[in-house]
């Protein structure tokens, strides 16, 4: 080393010592400015993380919804903003004494702590990015006691080591669009019913029975506890309004009042005073009882109601009575769209009523053939299946006859239809003064017809074919210049253990009509005894 500074010489020793110096200068400035700019850029992250957190807290602490962050795995708040006054009606010094189970109502606790559990357990078996924010749905209640639902936005925060720390999240009252989706489901549920309702009232014969039937449709979709309708009526002597219950049903368990003697006549002035201007002029009237005015709230405690609605059927304009809801049970308010759903009902069950009332007479034009006063065809031969399958568990006899106007046509093509009418009406009149009042008599055809025989063996269904026969034989149709007698060709057959339809029983008697006409018609011809 030595040996190379002395051949380096003096002068080449300061040269590399100054070199050195300057290379260490231009080190040092370098460093400095970085070190510098290090400094500045950390001034400035500081000064960003600053005013984003001053943003966030502002925004945090201004917006609607609750903003918070928890502790893992206490479950403890760390920060909650101060919107859970406006959702909770608590402080955020409240809020902060919480845990997050502890702040929805109890039966969920156990629940979120699991669903937490899980969602953890799940991040660290790999199934889920843990930025992928979570949506629930939570109870909680306010300072008041009232239930909000709570829609809540969540995420994992995540240390560098992987680790979760802590839990974001955004809560949300959704009370108001829950409460809207429930009155609209339940508007659905309750027009559905309706409708099931409505095709048990138009199609069944028993009005009384179906109308309870159809009530207690209406009732279970609506969740009530009694369903009624009243019918208004004017007192003679007073000429006071009342009403009536005429249809009533009630939930197991619920006292029925339509035999209440309180429910018959009940005058509107008295029982119901405040009610009745509202009902007569349309308006649906609802609310809890204890809120009530004093008559009707005395008419409602009686009864055990706890909350009512009642909406006015009107028919052909007039206030015809109401329908009522009674639960018995809780405290109920009726939303807007479960009372729109209801007034349809009302005005269904009020239409159905109407119809009720001329069924009978409806009933009896379709079912029965307007020429003759007999059964239609449609009519007889689904009575006659009802009779024939009545025998066939009973084990007691039936007969079933077919019988055709001899030559019918000719009676037509000779002295017109007016004449061939009224052939039709004597023959009529004839089965009807032969027959038995509980045998089932219809016209099948033009000139065709039949009778089931009930209650009556082989022997006697047969005596009696005969002696239809002989009177029909023996009848005269009278007509304009003098008169004719009728002839009928009668196929008998009796019911039988190997007949096991009523169609083959059908079949059996037309074929026994069809010999009788080839033996030269005017006679009774049996199927297989």
């Amino acid at each position: 080393m030595r040996d190379s500074l002395l051949q380096l010489g003096l002068g080449g020793v300061i040269g590399l010592l100054i070199g050195l110096v300057v290379a260490a200068a231009i080190i040092r400035r370098q460093f400095h400015r970085r070190l510098r700019e290090a400094l500045e850029s950390a001034r400035d992250a500081r000064e960003r993380l600053a005013q984003s957190e001053s943003r966030y807290r502002l925004l945090a602490e201004n917006a609607t919804d609750v903003i918070w962050t928890l502790k893992v795995p206490e479950l403890s708040y760390t920060y909650i903003s101060p919107a859970v006054a406006r959702l909770r009606g608590i402080s955020v010094e409240q809020a902060m004494g919480e845990t997050f189970p502890q702040s929805v109502v109890p039966e969920q606790r156990e629940w979120v702590r699991r669903l937490i559990e899980n969602r953890i357990r799940a991040y660290k078996g790999g199934r889920f990015d843990p930025t992928e924010p979570y949506r629930v749905e939570l109870r909680q209640r306010t300072a008041a006691g009232e239930e909000v639902v709570v829609e809540v936005m969540a995420t994992l925060v995540i240390d560098e080591a992987g680790e979760v720390t802590a839990i974001q999240g955004i809560s949300r009252d959704v009370t108001a669009r829950i409460r809207a989706e429930r009155e609209l489901k339940s508007r659905e549920v309750i027009l559905a019913s309706l409708a099931r309702g409505a095709r048990l009232l138009f199609t069944a014969r028993d009005k009384d029975e179906v109308m309870v039937r159809a009530l207690g449709v209406l009732g279970e979709a609506v969740s009530a506890d009694r369903i009624y309708v009243f019918e208004n009526r004017t007192e003679d002597d007073t000429g006071r309004l009342v009403a009536d219950m005429r249809f009533e049903w009630c939930r197991a368990g619920i006292r029925a009042e339509i035999d209440n003697p309180d429910m018959q006549g009940m005058p509107y002035d008295e029982a119901i005073p405040d009610w009745q201007p509202l009902l007569e002029s349309g308006q649906v009237v609802h609310g809890v009882v204890k809120e009530l005015p004093q008559a009707e709230r005395e008419l409602l405690e009686a009864q055990d109601i706890v909350s009512i609605l009642v909406v006015p059927i009107f028919m052909d304009g007039r206030f015809w009575g109401l329908i009522g809801f009674d639960d018995c049970t809780t405290a109920r308010a009726w939303g807007q769209a479960e009372i729109d759903a209801l007034q349809v009902a009302a005005g269904v069950i009020g239409g159905a009523i109407r119809a009720l009332r001329t069924e009978e007479e409806l009933r009896r034009l379709i079912s029965t053939d307007s020429l003759t006063g007999l059964s239609s065809r449609r009519s007889f031969l689904r009575r006659a299946r009802d009779l024939f399958q009545e025998a066939r568990r009973s084990g007691s006899g039936l007969a079933l006859m077919i019988m055709d106007l001899d030559h019918f046509k000719s009676v037509n093509d000779t002295w017109g239809h007016p004449v061939g009418d009224e052939a039709l009406k004597v023959f009529a009149r004839i089965c009807r003064a032969t027959l038995r009042e509980d045998d089932l008599i219809g016209r099948t055809g033009g000139e065709e017809f039949a009778v089931v025989l009930r209650d009556i063996d082989a022997v006697p269904a047969g005596r009696l074919a005969e002696s239809l026969r002989r009177r029909v034989e023996q009848t005269p149709v009278e007509l304009p210049d003098g008169s004719m007698n009728l002839t009928v060709s009668i196929g008998l057959v009796g019911l039988e253990e190997e007949v096991d339809s009523f169609g083959e029983l059908l079949k059996r008697a037309d074929d026994a009509l069809y010999r009788a006409k080839r033996g030269g018609r005017n006679r009774v011809m049996s199927g297989p005894a």
